[in-house]
């Protein structure tokens, strides 16, 4: 059966309309659905393990697969998440209490006037300088304030997605090996070069996931162990803090170590200032610098510079994601102007 002309323009308008209409319904899940994606990818082999043990019982193998990321994964972010949470409202209540008895009697306020009572022939007031530490903690309270509130509102939204990415996750790992091959199926590239796609998304996903998290956890439970040994409060708070910003390039970390070492010293706590700044530059930054090309940069086979622009790219565009989705999109479009090259580079030649 052969389409007219008008047969063919009304089919596929109504594909493309039918497939824009659903991809707007699912627009609001499409972080699950990454998330689904991604951590099916890293957990896979382990599947592929159960799958052997349990005799080709895929249902089982991919149930048990599941629990296992519950476990190694969801529990702890909850769990850290619940004492994140905790330690930000003792912040917040701290703040809010008695804010001005706070603020007048902090030794920052007393440090200030040591400071700036050095510095008034430069124009810089003493006055001037204490009432903009006052507006700064009021409107640091302030933020704290509509940050909470903002989380709580985040907490059913991660609830609702965890759910929906768990129920993905289970049919990705069962029926991952027929989602894959009809995916190939439908990608018209030939000469095997569909199998070498999927196989550089797999190996850069794999990369990205594993490098960036060991990072984080690493430079956060050092920064954590730092801020308890010097006497900052809050230390699980600032740590998460400091993993969550080992993600972005370049300054990471140092926008949570450098303002407290600095906040340190000017309240009279000297050496514990220059402990955080020695073991920020030359500890926590280093794991930084030495990990991350070995672990992300040489396993995508990606130079490190566009595994940097990659990052901050993808994080700009696509928020916290971004810090995967930036070096797959990097990784396929090298493996797409490879595949170009491959294909047409003698075509090109020849005219």
């Amino acid at each position: 059966m052969k389409f007219s002309y008008v047969q063919q323009v009304f089919f596929f308008g109504l594909l493309i309309g039918v497939t824009g209409v659903f991809l707007y319904m699912l627009s609001e899940y499409v972080a699950a659905l990454l998330w689904a994606l991604i951590i099916a990818v890293v957990f896979y082999p382990l599947y592929g393990r159960l799958l052997k043990f349990f005799r080709g019982r895929s249902t089982a193998a991919a149930l048990t697969t599941v629990f296992s990321v519950v476990l190694l994964v969801v529990l702890p972010l909850v769990l850290v998440g619940s004492v994140v949470v905790s330690e930000s409202l003792s912040i917040y209540q701290n703040l809010s209490a008695n804010e001005s008895s706070t603020f007048e009697s902090s030794s920052l306020l007393a440090r200030v006037s040591q400071v700036t009572s050095y510095l008034e022939p430069y124009g810089i007031s003493q006055a001037d300088a204490e009432d903009r530490i006052r507006e700064w903690g009021a409107n640091l309270s302030r933020t704290v304030a509509l940050s909470l509130v903002t989380f709580s509102q985040l907490t059913v939204t991660f609830l609702i997605n965890t759910a929906i990415m768990l129920y993905l996750l289970f049919f990705f790992f069962r029926d991952g090996a027929k989602l894959s091959s009809i995916i190939m199926h439908h990608i018209p590239l030939g000469a095997g070069y569909e199998t070498r796609l999927t196989e550089r998304f797999s190996q850069t996903v794999q990369a990205v996931v594993k490098g960036t998290l060991a990072i984080a956890v690493l430079q956060g439970i050092i920064g954590g162990i730092l801020f308890f040994a010097v006497g900052i409060a809050n230390p699980v708070l600032w740590g998460v803090a400091m993993a969550v910003l080992s993600i972005v390039p370049l300054f990471g970390t140092a926008l949570v170590w450098v303002p407290a070492a600095l906040a340190m010293i000017f309240t009279g706590s000297l050496i514990s200032g220059i402990i955080i700044l020695l073991v920020g530059a030359f500890v926590i930054s280093v794991v930084d610098e030495f990990l991350r090309p070995i672990l992300v940069g040489r396993s995508t086979k990606m130079p490190d510079a566009l595994v940097l622009l990659a990052i901050i790219g993808g994080l700009a565009t696509f928020g916290i994601s971004g810090f995967i989705v930036g070096p797959i999109v990097a990784a396929l479009f090298l493996s797409l102007w490879s595949f170009f090259e491959e294909r047409y580079r003698s075509d090109l030649l020849k005219n």
